[in-house]
């Protein structure tokens, strides 16, 4: 008598290339004449693809701002890796001018994702 031989058959699929998965957020939430303010924009990718931001915010021309960004790799299970990518824009001093749309854009070799948060005085 024979043994059944049992074939298993395991596929991994490459992550669908594209446009950056892009959220942004703002804090604090609340916001009044003379606070400092971040607004981050995060990016969710493929490991070895970089992204490239650029911001666009209220009285731009004029008004200095830090920006800072990062990146890194995260373990999502079963061998797949995510590029965690963030910059984040900061605020110091607000003022009525620099009240708006605060719009991210990231940009990959796939293509680019434009997000944006609303900063109001309140």
């Amino acid at each position: 008598m024979t043994k059944p031989t049992h074939l298993w058959l395991i596929c991994v699929s490459p992550v669908p290339s594209g446009a950056p998965f892009v959220s942004v957020e703002k804090s604090p939430d609340f916001v009044m004449e003379g606070d400092s303010v971040n607004v981050t924009c995060t990016v969710l990718g493929e490991p070895e693809v970089p992204i490239h931001f650029n911001w666009i915010y209220p009285n731009q021309p004029s008004r200095p701002v830090q920006v800072h960004s990062s990146w890194r790799l995260v373990k999502r299970g079963l061998g797949h890796t995510t590029r965690v990518s963030q910059s984040v824009l900061v605020i110091k001093e607000m003022n009525r001018r620099s009240f708006g749309s605060y719009i991210c854009k990231a940009k990959n070799k796939y293509g680019e994702t434009i997000v944006a948060t609303n900063v109001q005085s309140g």
